[in-house]
């Protein structure tokens, strides 16, 4: 099983007009420590409408050294800090993971984009694991 740190992206629920003044925003996440070989949960990515309903999103994420993220499909619940009309619905959406290779020791750098078709804007992740 693998540490479960996870954000929700309720900024891309946020009015468009109000996110147009700007292209991007850099997001810079807390270093991860883990083991070589193992898999950091690190982040859940979904977005919703007016409606509560699922918003598409779309991750790119360029090969990291020293392992490769993976997008996994899932279900997650509205938080209601995000939404009280959509509090505990549920969406679609992904987890970000990596997947350290084995035997390997060092840092790496994940950088990953994620965009939104109710938001003008695209965010950009970065974290840095250390693997031991």
């Amino acid at each position: 099983m693998f540490k479960r740190l996870t954000i929700a992206i309720g900024l891309l629920t946020l009015i468009p007009a109000v996110q147009a003044y700007a292209a991007s925003k850099t997001i810079n996440h807390p270093t991860i420590t883990m083991k070589a070989g193992n898999r950091a949960g690190l982040q859940n990515v979904f977005a919703w409408d007016a409606n509560c309903r699922t918003v598409s999103v779309s991750i790119k994420a360029p090969k990291p050294k020293f392992g490769n993220v993976y997008l996994y499909k899932s279900s997650f619940k509205v938080p209601a800090s995000q939404s009280r009309k959509c509090a505990g619905r549920s969406v679609r959406g992904y987890k970000v993971v990596f997947k350290a290779d084995k035997k390997v020791k060092g840092s790496t750098l994940i950088k990953y984009q994620v965009k939104s078709k109710n938001v003008d804007k695209t965010f950009h992740f970065r974290r840095t694991l250390k693997i031991k």
